[in-house]
């Protein structure tokens, strides 16, 4: 692979484990047909050309290995975790699980049906259902507005040869290999480059994805199951190489998005008023390649709807129009800078978040890159901020209503 195989590995003290993960750069928000990538990635724990699926289990327990395999919206994803006296073994059987996968086709049809079960369980959960109502009033045709999984008439279209050669495609757009734990970083590094670089295939960029686009329609209702309701409002925000994404991030601190029920909107909502029996926010939701969005959520009942929703929109007014505090700023700074110290904990944290480097371009796995970023920020930078992404004025809102008998969205 040359340059598009990126390798980083770091030793970590504590207990002796060893953490591998393997990313392919082209996940669901490249695929072709709904849910193509993550079927392709899960046969990456489906067996190899010289190992069943049954023998790659076994393999895994008898070593003490754990092997998980996926897709997200811009990766398909390997993991292996295991002692660090197996390092070596889970580097040659990341190698083999990413580099020669089976594609059996019946272990395949067997992912298709566990993805169809878990768009019905999609079906069936009130709340994930409004949220992806949600989703395509903001995102239009994009793949951020749709589950993982697809729908059952792209399912539908879909076999293991297409799989298979959407996953060939994959490998040739490039592969992060990250290893952490009681390792020698430099012998790892080198084995790993030897050991992936002999899966090298042409080069292939995936297909660009038009950018995200609002549905245009700036209310929905969704018919629920059970008899809770649920209000989204929000809108898109911006990707996470936009610099207000910092500022953003404080912001929604301030409104409900640390711990507990601290924060403007929790505390109104759920605490004072007793509107909602959960009310949570974000400003930059999601924020990847694509814009993230603002999302603001409460589950509450049909009765209570347009009180949470006016609620919601008097909390981003006064944030817009008075701006925080310097205590709020100060708060807002500590929770996100206590927050990043446990991200480097362990080997699989450090798998992670230099793998997650290596995707973003940015120094995530460096301690001191949250507090750089949130620390110089002021208040009257994030009123300007505030102003541009939170105005209340232009939300889309989707409201879940309780429906028994009504046919779902």
């Amino acid at each position: 692979m040359g340059g598009r195989l990126r390798v980083r590995t770091r030793a970590v003290g504590g207990a002796p484990v060893a953490a591998l993960r393997v990313w392919l750069l082209a996940g669901e928000r490249h695929a072709a047909t709904p849910g193509q990538a993550l079927l392709a990635g899960r046969m990456l724990e489906e067996g190899t050309a010289a190992r069943s699926w049954r023998r790659v289990a076994r393999d895994a327990e008898e070593r003490g290995v754990s092997i998980h395999a996926t897709a997200g919206y811009e990766v398909i994803g390997l993991a292996l975790d295991g002692p660090a006296t197996e390092a070596e073994r889970m580097i040659e059987w990341g190698a083999e699980l990413a580099l020669a996968p089976a594609f059996d086709a019946e272990r395949w049809e067997w992912q298709r049906e566990l993805a169809l079960a878990e768009l019905e369980l999609i079906r069936d959960d009130p709340e994930a259902l409004a949220g992806w109502g949600f989703l395509g009033q903001l995102y239009g045709p994009h793949p951020r507005s749709r589950p993982l999984q697809g729908d059952p008439a792209s399912l539908a279209g879909l076999d293991v040869a297409a799989s298979r050669a959407s996953y060939e495609q994959a490998l040739g757009a490039g592969m992060i290999v990250s290893l952490a734990g009681a390792i020698d970083e430099e012998k790892a590094a080198a084995r790993l480059r030897a050991r992936f670089a002999a899966g090298a295939r042409p080069p292939a960029e995936p297909p660009a994805e038009p950018p995200p686009v609002a549905s245009g329609e700036p209310r929905r209702t969704v018919a629920l199951p059970g008899d809770q309701a649920h209000l989204f409002l929000g809108r898109p925000t911006v990707d996470r190489d936009d610099p207000d994404l910092p500022g953003l991030e404080l912001l929604a601190v301030v409104l409900g998005a640390g711990a507990g029920l601290a924060g403007r909107l929790p505390a109104r909502v759920r605490e004072r008023e007793g509107l909602a029996y959960t009310a949570r926010v974000d400003t930059a939701a999601g924020a990847a390649a694509d814009p993230g969005r603002l999302v603001l959520h409460a589950a509450t009942d049909r009765e209570r709807l347009a009180r949470v929703e006016r609620a919601f929109r008097e909390e981003l007014d006064r944030l817009v129009t008075d701006g925080v505090t310097a205590a709020e700023l100060a708060a807002a700074r500590s929770f996100l800078e206590g927050q990043e110290c446990f991200r480097r904990e362990t080997a699989r944290q450090w798998a992670e978040i230099m793998a997650e480097a290596e995707l973003t371009g940015h120094p995530v796995d460096q301690p001191g890159w949250g507090a750089a970023r949130w620390g110089p920020l002021t208040i009257a930078e994030l009123a300007a901020i505030a102003e541009r992404w939170l105005d209340p004025a232009g939300l889309w809102v989707t409201v879940g209503l309780p429906s028994e008998g009504t046919e779902r969205a």
